[in-house]
């Protein structure tokens, strides 16, 4: 032990402290190491200076002695007092210690507390001065992570950027940005890890750190990941992988909504303290500024972009409005000036270099064009029911469009892409399809007005006085309908269009159609051998035909019962024919005819078609009261008879009554003529040419027969009045 100090010494030692504590160096370490070895000296033993840290007491300078007894929870006022081989200052936050053994003197221990309290002063300002060090430097990082954060304007990378800032300002290992979408929060930016799991992580309430936080709306952190009871297990094995140790996460809240979780983790064992926890806090809602700003930037560009596509679509449409407005003007001047189908298939293509073409209710082509690009080929017939699209052969968009007239589907038309777009095409098939409706109205208007002017030629000629008919027979020359030559009426009758009307369920105007394709079928069949003169009342139609025999006639009527099945299976028809007359005079009489033949088709049936001519003794029964034809049916048997007997000095005549008076024995009439029987086979083969009566017949032999009987009943009524 050292030899004690002497009252000199005391007195020169304690000036020596005295003369220290009048000091303000800035050196702590220094400053500590001087305190203890003027101590020393004052006291006469090694003296050790100590600080508390808050936690724990560690020495300043000196070799140690004493520390180890120290109170372990700092230092609280008197702690230190009358205790052997320590003392501190009230309050304090730094100590001195000796050996226990050694008595200190009541001079000294004074001016030893003034000691501890200007070393902990000096610890004071020290700590003080690196605090504010530290804050401003943090709060220079801040602001230079803040002016980063809201310079970003794209969120994906305004998320990397908050992750990437935060990892580095929380001395994490990895960093991850989650926004809440409904019930989870999903991950949406993440640096730092290592499996791809991580990046794509997607949690619950209660799951997790992050679960915890969006469960509860408040910061929560774990110092031993694997170890903590207060998060789930849901995503153990994936911390195994990632090695997490600790981990940090903080609500991100946007006018008090929870839109997300910040959350940060370490591989390494660690503590996040309040500090941390504050800075997080800071950084999330520096975050979510930047979150909000860079969405509305994305929201206003978005909705730019929007505007101006809208305003581009907008302008587009007038372009095409207007082309097609222009087109649309064309196409009716074409129309107003009698311009048909094929001038405004000629027009458009022209128009739009495209290619179109114009098309029959039976997809026959009516009119074409092409532009002078030509993009297809159009087909020569369009079949029924064939759509737009796209043409199986070639990548080239097509457009087809009904047109209309009278309420009925008279056609399509179809046009082909050519240079013009889609839009273009779109606008303008509809427009083409109403100038090809407006045409065919004008045609149809024309035709209209002719078909009126020709059915009124015909009633004239048929019903009218004699003036009328000649008056008709003129009219008719001058619509190019010829009236020379044997003519004909025909006249006809709809069996069943009501009845069967019932069963396919068609409304009155659907009856009235079928009516018309009847009429139409007439006046313009497919095979072109059609009646111009015709019309229809109600179920019946008459029409005038010129120059058809027997066979022709038969034919053509077929015809017409032919082609209407094709359109309306089901659909009966019966005609009746009259005889040939030269003179348009005698068509009433032949109109009689045609009806007297038309009733015995109905009520005998067996053909569609009865010519009169061909009626025989029937037409007599079926003819009108005034009008019995009783001297037109003789002449046609017995007048070519008469006349070749009187020109022959013949016996036709007497030959005939002869052989009906024989009961058409052949034998018997030749002994009764006294004539070789060669002779009688002759005169009845000539009766044959003359007047086309076949004796083997049973109804031509009752035929000739009945009109011998009239004759004779005429001749004998004459020569009685004579």
């Amino acid at each position: 032990m050292s030899p004690l100090p002497t009252r000199l010494d005391l007195r020169a030692e304690r000036a020596s402290l005295a003369d220290l504590l009048e000091t303000l160096p800035t050196d702590v370490d220094g400053a500590a190491g001087d305190l203890a070895g003027r101590a020393s000296l004052l006291t006469g033993t090694p003296v050790t200076v100590a600080a508390w840290t808050g936690e724990r007491w560690i020495g300043l300078a000196g070799p140690g002695t004493g520390v180890a007894g120290l109170p372990q929870i700092g230092l609280t006022n008197g702690s230190c007092r009358d205790r052997p081989g320590m003392l501190a200052a009230d309050g304090g936050t730094v100590a001195v210690c000796w050996d226990p053994s050694v008595r200190w003197e009541p001079e000294w221990i004074h001016l030893l507390r003034q000691a501890c309290a200007w070393l902990s002063l000096l610890l004071r300002q020290a700590t003080s001065s690196e605090e504010i060090g530290a804050a401003g430097a943090e709060a220079e990082v801040i602001r230079d992570v803040v002016r980063q954060l809201l310079s970003v304007r794209d969120v994906d990378r305004l998320l990397l950027s908050i992750a990437e800032r935060i990892l580095g300002l929380l001395d994490a290992d990895i960093c991850g940005v989650m926004l809440r979408e409904g019930d989870v929060v999903r991950m949406r930016s993440c640096v730092g890890n290592r499996v791809a799991q991580t990046a794509r992580l997607q949690m619950r309430r209660g799951q997790g750190v992050a679960g915890l936080v969006f469960l509860t709306g408040e910061p929560a952190k774990v110092d031993s990941y694997l170890d903590d009871e207060t998060i789930s297990q849901d995503f153990m094995s994936l911390a195994e992988r990632e090695e997490t140790r600790s981990a940090l996460a903080v609500p991100l809240r946007l006018q008090g909504e929870f839109i997300g979780v910040l959350e940060v983790w370490r591989r390494r064992r660690s503590v996040f303290t309040e500090h941390d926890i504050r800075r997080m806090v800071t950084l999330a809602d520096i975050a979510t500024i930047a979150i909000d700003n860079a969405r509305l930037h994305d929201e206003q560009a978005a909705s730019t972009a929007e505007t101006e596509r809208a305003r581009d679509a907008l302008q587009h449409q007038v372009a095409v409005l207007d082309r097609s407005s222009g087109l649309q003007q064309t196409l009716l001047t074409t129309v107003i000036e009698g311009g048909g189908l094929p001038a405004i298939a000629r027009t458009v293509a022209v128009d739009l270099d495209c290619e179109v073409g114009v098309y029959g209710p039976d997809g026959a082509m009516l009119a074409s064009h092409t532009g002078s690009q030509v993009v297809g080929s159009l087909p020569a017939a369009l079949p029924p029911g064939t759509g737009g699209g796209r043409n199986r052969n070639r990548d080239v968009k097509r457009w087809i469009r009904p047109v209309y007239a009278d309420g009925d589907q008279v056609g399509r038309v179809l046009l082909v892409q050519g240079r013009q777009s889609a839009e273009m095409m779109d606008a303008v098939a509809g427009q083409v399809a109403m100038a090809c409706s407006l045409a065919l109205l004008r045609q149809r208007a024309a035709s209209r007005a002719r078909s009126e002017a020709i059915e009124q030629v015909l009633w004239d000629l048929l019903q009218g006085p004699v003036e009328h008919r000649l008056a008709a027979r003129a009219r008719a020359q001058q619509l190019n309908i010829n009236l020379t030559g044997a003519l004909r009426v025909i006249h006809g009758q709809i069996e069943n269009v009501e009845e069967l009307g019932a069963q396919e369920g068609w409304d009155t105007s659907q009856i009235d159609r079928v009516r018309r394709d009847v009429l139409r079928t007439v006046r313009v069949p497919a095979d072109g051998r059609g009646l111009t003169l015709a019309s229809l009342r109600g179920d019946l139609l008459v029409a005038v035909a010129a120059d058809l025999d027997r066979s022709v006639a038969k034919d053509l009527v077929a015809s017409f019962s032919t082609a209407v099945n094709v359109h309306h299976p089901g659909l009966r028809l019966t005609w009746g024919v009259s005889r040939e007359h030269h003179d348009v005079i005698e068509l009433p009489s032949a109109l009689n005819e045609a009806r007297t033949a038309l009733s015995a088709a109905r009520r005998l049936g067996g053909q569609n078609v009865f010519l009169y001519e061909e009626l025989g003794i029937v037409r007599l029964l079926l003819g009108n009261g005034n009008d019995p034809d009783l001297q037109t049916f003789i002449d046609e048997v017995t007048g070519p008879l008469v006349a070749y007997d009187r020109d022959n000095d013949g016996a036709l005549i007497r030959t005939l009554r002869v052989f009906f008076e024989s009961d058409c024995s052949q034998r018997v009439a030749a002994e009764r003529l006294f004539v070789h029987h060669k002779t009688l086979r002759y005169r009845l083969e000539r009766i044959r040419q003359l007047t086309g009566l076949d004796l083997s017949r049973h109804e031509d032999r009752m035929r000739a027969d009945f009109a011998l009987r009239l004759l004779q009943v005429n001749q004998t009524a004459t020569d009685e009045i004579g």
